[in-house]
């Protein structure tokens, strides 16, 4: 991807301006601790004029200075960088317009690097967010259409942005909630931003990247703590009668699916994790249907599960033999018949035990499967030879009439001669 490449060059020269930057600031110091030697070296020939007191001092900063230069050097030495120097040049000319004095100063005020400096910044620069917000939303072709699973499959959806509101105090994403500043899942996201990638936290969602419609509200602080009325009503929980959709639709006269949807938040944040609202929601709407009638489970007995009961009750330390467990529904679907058979039993034995426990006629009905669509009519096959071991649910329906082969005519003498 060249716009992956052009971004991952530009943080690497990003990072290997800084290590420049270090490496120039440890060879200053290591420069300013040999002048400082040197100058240590001239007040012991000059003891007479320097008190014992100001040589401690000096004794002390390049303990200090050294120090610094062997921290930063093992940080260096952590990301597999080594300290070579630089020409002594370009820094000499630096300090001859500094005096020693400010040099001394501006040394001792200087703290000690510690890592929790770098990880939060104080401040949020929006100008430079709102850059670059602006540069992930170009990066994203225009027309552009993301894949979303519903149903039974998948349909392309064109790619809409993401409304983001940038106050004061925080950022709002989507229709909400509102994520402070100081929260580690927004100052994560901003980081991302800021560095030139699309946030972590919606990859899953956007994994090619998605625009962003900014809404710029920097100058006004949102109110964390107003709370609003509830804006539903209250209802009583526990077992309750379902409502048919016609029901439903008098009840409320006015409020359709879509509207219902659209009261919705598209997308909500947890955790640093976008989770989809509506999608679920409009699926469920889209495949409604009456609550489906318990289905009557019936064990039915077989010679596998009598044999089964007794080694468990007479032996249970032994190890099962192999068997295979058939789930059949009946024609109307409101039974299921569990069989546990042995591999080496037939299909006939099925249709006869099945038979025995709907009290019908074998020949009254077919077992199929449907993936895939398969119907079981040699009952001399065994069920390891029709692949349903070691489980498997098969369908009931009533036997269909044989229709006659095309290929074949009518035998000789069956009819009147065509003459």
């Amino acid at each position: 991807d060249p716009e992956l490449l052009a971004s991952m060059t530009r943080k690497l020269q990003d990072l290997e301006q800084q290590v420049q930057a270090q490496t120039d600031e440890m060879l200053s110091k290591d420069q300013k601790i040999l002048a400082l030697e040197e100058l240590v070296k001239t007040l012991q020939q000059q003891q007479g004029d320097v008190s014992m007191q100001q040589q401690e001092e000096l004794e002390t900063l390049c303990t200090q200075l050294q120090q610094q230069v062997g921290e930063m050097e093992r940080f260096l030495s952590d990301y597999g960088l080594q300290w070579v120097g630089e020409p002594m040049d370009q820094e000499n000319s630096e300090d001859k317009t500094v005096s020693e004095d400010d040099t001394r100063d501006r040394m001792t005020a200087k703290k000690f690097w510690k890592p929790g400096d770098s990880l939060v910044t104080p401040e949020v620069d929006f100008d430079r967010l709102l850059a670059s917000l602006k540069d992930l939303s170009e990066l994203v072709v225009e027309g552009d259409t993301q894949v979303i699973p519903v149903p039974g499959g998948a349909r392309l959806h064109a790619l809409e942005p993401i409304p983001l509101k940038l106050y004061q105090n925080g950022i709002m994403m989507f229709d909400g909630p509102f994520r402070p500043f100081h929260d580690p899942a927004t100052q994560r996201c901003l980081r991302d931003i800021l560095d030139g990638f699309f946030p972590s936290e919606l990859q899953r969602l956007y994994p090619n990247g998605v625009p962003f419609k900014v809404s710029d509200l920097h100058d006004q602080v949102y109110p964390v703590d107003r709370l609003g009325p509830f804006p539903g009503r209250g209802c009583v929980v526990g077992w309750q009668r379902m409502l048919k959709a016609s029901d439903r639709m008098e009840e409320h006269p006015g409020m359709t699916a879509k509207k219902f949807l659209n009261r919705l938040p598209k997308f909500v944040i947890r955790q640093g994790e976008v989770i989809d609202i509506r999608g679920p929601i409009r699926d469920t709407l889209q495949n409604y249907c009456p609550l489906p009638v318990p289905i009557q489970e019936i064990i039915v007995e077989t010679p596998a599960l009598a044999a089964e009961r007794q080694r468990s009750q007479e032996s249970p330390n032994t190890p099962a033999p192999p068997l295979c467990m058939l789930r059949v529904k009946s024609e109307n679907g409101e039974q299921a018949f569990l069989l546990m058979m042995w591999p080496e039993d037939t299909v006939g034995t099925v249709r006869a035990l099945l038979a025995q426990a709907r009290a019908v006629d074998a020949t009254t009905f077919e077992i199929f499967s449907t993936f895939p669509p398969t119907v079981y009519q040699d009952d001399a096959l065994t069920l390891q030879d029709t692949g349903l071991v070691p489980s498997a649910t098969l369908l009931l329906r009533a036997c269909r009439a044989q229709l006659p082969n095309p290929s074949f005519g009518p035998s000789l003498g069956s009819g009147p001669s065509p003459e």
